[in-house]
């Protein structure tokens, strides 16, 4: 905001605490659109029209899936330069329910033609792909956690939009991961002595990472807080790429969450946990 008087912030009466400063320095340009994402994501295609930089910020399922119909018709039919920052990826809103855990947002946003899709895994990463997304003149959807989560690496000089980054090195094991759960895929790959390959950019997904780390791993892991999309990405990466290798996948089950606890609980108790990952890791290796 400081280097670009067009650049605005729209957000659906969340945040407030994090952009006191903003709102401070730049009153006419942080704008509360209220509790009506519809409108807001509608007002953000407008603006955008208008030559404006836009970010719209809410919790993930108000902002991409109530306001799926202004996200496809408003923003990527256009093809304008609006960045959704959605909070909340996968259950980082632990307690507050399945109305509040988005499972399904990297297949929704990545279904969406012109969409850039960004997962980064740290506070470092989110920094430095929003300054990349200056160079994108596309809608961005940019999902974000929620729980202060730690810096992860020091590899974010590497980091490319629509490049897979390598955080560690590995012989025998692969592990893909996306996210806030690339802290946990870190933990175990230290006791696995395995190789981290992180997507922090799931569209554009470079699949030609994917086959290249792929290449002599005996055992390739998924580890994601979504249904599967990774999974996927990395099955369709490697088809046909001639790998012989046992796939698993760390990831939520195909159902609603009924159960109310802190994110941390219910990931351990769906398997997307460091020792789970160890376990079945060794299990199949042997």
């Amino acid at each position: 905001m400081e280097d670009d008087k067009d650049t605005i912030l729209l957000t659906a009466d969340l945040g407030w605490a994090s952009f006191d400063q903003l709102r401070e320095k730049y009153p006419d340009r942080v704008l509360n659109m209220g509790l009506s994402e519809q409108a807001m994501v509608g007002v953000s295609g407008g603006m955008a029209k208008m030559g404006k930089n836009v970010f719209v910020y809410s919790i993930i399922p108000f902002m991409l899936y109530r306001a799926f119909e202004q996200v496809r018709d408003d923003v990527c039919y256009p093809d304008l330069p609006v960045r959704l920052v959605g909070t909340g990826a996968g259950l980082s809103y632990g307690d507050a329910g399945s109305t509040h855990h988005p499972f399904e947002d990297l297949r929704i946003a990545a279904a969406l033609p012109n969409m850039t899709v960004l997962s980064p895994s740290d506070p470092k990463e989110v920094e430095v792909l929003t300054e990349q997304t200056r160079n994108i003149k596309h809608p961005v959807y940019m999902r974000l956690g929620r729980n202060g989560e730690p810096v992860l690496h020091d590899k974010h000089n590497q980091i490319r939009i629509g490049k897979a980054l390598k955080l560690t090195e590995g012989k025998e094991v692969l592990i893909v991961s996306t996210g806030v759960v690339t802290g946990t895929a870190l933990e175990a790959a230290r006791v696995l002595n395995a190789e981290v390959l992180e997507i922090h950019t799931f569209k554009p997904f470079d699949e030609e990472a994917v086959r290249k780390e792929a290449k002599g791993k005996s055992v390739i892991a998924t580890v994601e807080d979504c249904t599967g999309a990774l999974e996927e990405r990395v099955a369709k990466a490697l088809a046909g790429a001639g790998s012989e290798y046992k796939p698993l996948a760390f990831k939520f089950p195909d159902q609603f969450t009924h159960i109310s606890a802190k994110s941390e609980y219910l990931l351990e108790h769906y398997g997307i946990s460091a020792n789970n990952i160890v376990e079945q890791v060794k299990k199949a290796m042997a």
